[in-house]
């Protein structure tokens, strides 16, 4: 669905964009993470054909974003980190206005700003000018300005800030549902727990790319990975078993817990388990604790 090789973007001497590639599938939830100054809202910019990138190509839909930069607007909806509404006109007006851009019949314009409304509990205050409305009703509405004309790809700048939970639960929900729909998503966010619930893929990005992959290729990455044990009369001799593979285990006790890190997990568990059920170590339970988005982001970035 998007193809994009070796895009770069420049700002006089200040180069936002270092020549990153990356695809995306029909119907896939893409996260786009990194921090302020990465180059995210640049290269959305470039996606959705804001701006022109000063080298590197971009083909969405099989179409070319320097020569078919019209038809590709008609297909993709995006919802930009600060969205601006008319403020002096209705819900109902500012969706009907951004509609009138596409080439929808009435009768279908009708119809999908209806749905959407209902969709975002905005319906019963349709009529009200949107000067009216709070943050979060706003930030609603810009969604349902994004999706009126049903497209194919949706880009979406931090859809959540400024929700209240029960309404960001409810936006998270529907971007998960845009996969039974067939429609792909640009997921941009640093809401780390978000992008680690909804996306297929993650791409982060400091200026160049760092890291493509899914969540559990992600946390395949390392050799060394940690486990929790938890044993039911912890004493010193067990203690002396772990101390015995501390060339490739190091532990710390939380809570009654033993927490290690293991290197070469794959030999060095089942040898692990095998001495301490010999000397007749009660195991509760002994399980993998998986790093979190957040952690691995984190290590990556400041890497």
């Amino acid at each position: 669905m998007i193809k994009v090789k070796g895009l770069v973007k420049k700002f006089e001497k200040i180069t936002a964009v270092d020549n990153i590639s990356f695809d995306i599938a029909d119907g896939e939830i893409f996260g786009f993470l990194g921090p302020n100054g990465a180059g995210k809202t640049t290269t959305i910019r470039m996606l959705t054909t804001l701006i022109r990138p000063s080298s590197g190509t971009i083909e969405i839909d099989g179409m070319d974003s320097s020569s078919d930069a019209e038809k590709i607007r008609k297909i993709i909806g995006i919802l930009t980190e600060t969205p601006g509404m008319y403020e002096k006109l209705s819900a109902f007006e500012n969706l009907r206005y951004f509609a009138s851009f596409y080439n929808i019949e009435e009768k279908k314009i009708k119809a999908n700003i209806e749905k959407f409304l209902k969709m975002f509990e905005l319906w019963e205050r349709r009529n009200d000018m949107v000067a009216t409305f709070s943050k979060g009703m706003k930030q609603k509405l810009a969604i349902s300005r994004a999706l009126v004309h049903e497209p194919k790809i949706l880009f979406l700048d931090e859809p959540t800030a400024g929700l209240d939970p029960e309404s960001a639960f409810m936006v998270r929900k529907f971007i998960e549902n845009m996969k039974n729909n067939k429609i792909t998503v640009f997921l941009c966010t640093h809401n780390l727990e978000e992008a680690q619930s909804l996306c297929d893929t993650v791409c982060i990005i400091k200026n160049k790319i760092i890291r493509t992959a899914s969540l559990k290729e992600l946390q395949n990455l390392k050799n060394q990975r940690t486990f929790i044990l938890k044993l039911k009369k912890p004493d010193d001799r067990f203690m002396g078993i772990i101390n015995n593979f501390k060339d490739c285990i190091n532990y710390r006790i939380e809570n009654e817990k033993i927490i290690l890190n293991i290197e070469n997990f794959e030999k060095n568990n089942p040898l692990l388990i095998k001495e301490l059920v010999k000397n007749d170590a009660e195991i509760i339970y002994f399980n993998e604790k998986k790093e979190s988005l957040e952690e691995i982001y984190l290590e990556l970035v400041k890497g």
